[in-house]
């Protein structure tokens, strides 16, 4: 018989901003463990909430086994690997502190805004080991600032949105972070145009974008013909600027472990589905691999009493350019802020209704869009309509790159 041992830890502060001052204090503490046992050809998983003893677990995964669940055993031998990021970014003594200034200075730099939201310190940590002598432990760190902010004048719940995820705070994140909201309100407040009908270079954040694509990436939709990409496997059907990964390295994902549920480690951390405009591989787990014959992906999740099944921790696209001046020259391009209701037909052909857009001249926001819906196929823009990606956002302050592709813009 053999075993899998799993442990997850995650420790979240919250501060929650209203009206920009700090009102609440939050902190949330989690464990999760996690034992599955094989034998002929089944698997058997128990799984609890907080610190549980894994000999009483592996006891009620023995007994699950008569559950007869199929699931290969495929398991690493002898790999041992630990990351250990231990430095918070920001000290759990000066969060409050810095929250308080960075709230009050915000709501005095967006006098017309009324500004809510909250910064969330999180801890992340864990360890994977088998019966065949892996053993697996990671730990890291984030911080993440989050307004929801709105005109004092409107009705609505919220009329804009900022983020940022950080590595490093201290007080020139803090000047970026005042700086970009800041600019979020006068461009809101600013001139708003309406821009003719017609093929714009929109910015839009990859998960906009991709998300309308995940299941397509999923092996059980690819081999059932119900892909837009069924059939393609290792050809070259994207933009060659393109490369887009499962991400799990710690440099850029600071919230997952570097090894996927199954103890699986990617090339640096990270499983490319495309690279450099091929399509390299779909989203399987060791059961689907095996029972589709298509190659081990490395990205699998699992809920925490359940067997393994297919998971995005997080997205990475690698840049073609250091900033959107760069890589868009002196083309405008229309910066997506906020759309609801997308939705993509089965030919691959997406429309978003798009409620806060701003036109974009040299990397930086010169006006407020009027509304519209902007469309494209998912194909072309991943192929001839793909412009690249910019590893600086609009905003100065968010450690995330941001896409451009070419998509059609009506009016509503």
């Amino acid at each position: 018989m053999e075993k899998e041992y799993l442990q997850n830890k995650s420790n979240v502060i919250t501060l929650n901003i209203t009206d920009g001052k700090v009102d609440s204090y939050r902190e949330k503490e989690e464990t999760q463990s996690t034992v599955r046992v094989y034998e002929d050809g089944k698997i058997g998983v128990a799984g609890a909430l907080g610190d549980v003893s894994a000999a009483e677990l592996e006891a009620q995964a023995v007994e699950k086994l008569a559950g007869g669940i199929p699931y290969p055993c495929k398991l690493n031998a002898g790999v041992k690997k630990s990351v250990l990021r231990t430095r918070p970014v920001v000290e759990d003594k000066n969060l409050i502190p810095a929250t308080k200034r960075l709230a009050k200075k915000v709501a005095a730099a967006c006098p017309r805004f009324l500004v809510n939201g909250k910064t969330q310190a999180s801890t992340s940590s864990g360890c994977y080991q088998n019966s065949q002598g892996t053993e697996l432990k990671f730990e890291n760190h984030a911080f993440q600032v989050f307004f929801q902010v709105k005109d004092k004048d409107s009705s609505n719940i919220a009329d804009a949105y900022y983020g940022a995820s950080v590595s490093r705070y201290g007080k020139k994140t803090e000047e970026k972070i005042v700086s970009d909201v800041k600019m979020l309100h006068d461009a809101f407040f600013g001139e708003k145009i309406t821009l003719p009908n017609g093929k714009y270079p929109m910015i839009v954040a990859p998960y906009d974008l991709l998300g309308q694509i995940f299941k397509d990436l999923i092996a059980e939709y690819y081999v059932s013909g119900g892909s837009l990409f069924s059939g393609k496997l290792g050809d070259k059907i994207f933009n060659e600027k393109l490369s887009i990964a499962v991400d799990r390295n710690p440099k850029t994902n600071r919230s997952a472990a570097f090894y996927d549920a199954e103890g699986e480690i990617a090339a640096n951390s990270r499983a490319f589905l495309i690279e450099d405009g091929v399509f390299k591989r779909v989203l399987t787990t060791k059961n689907t691999s095996a029972m589709f014959g298509l190659p081990l992906s490395k990205t699998s999740a699992a809920a925490y009493d359940g067997v393994p099944s297919i998971g995005l921790p997080g997205l990475y696209v690698k840049s073609t350019a250091p900033d959107l001046a760069t890589l868009l020259g002196e083309e405008k391009a229309v910066l997506i802020a906020i759309t609801s209701g997308g939705d993509i037909t089965t030919e691959g052909v997406v429309g978003m209704p798009v409620q806060l857009a701003f036109l974009v001249e040299n990397g930086k926001i010169v006006a407020r869009v009027s509304d519209f819906s902007a469309s494209g196929n998912v194909k072309e823009m991943l192929g001839e309509d793909f412009v690249g990606v910019s590893k600086k956002d609009v905003f100065d302050a968010p450690e995330d790159e941001v896409m451009v592709v070419r998509m059609n813009l009506i009016n509503s």
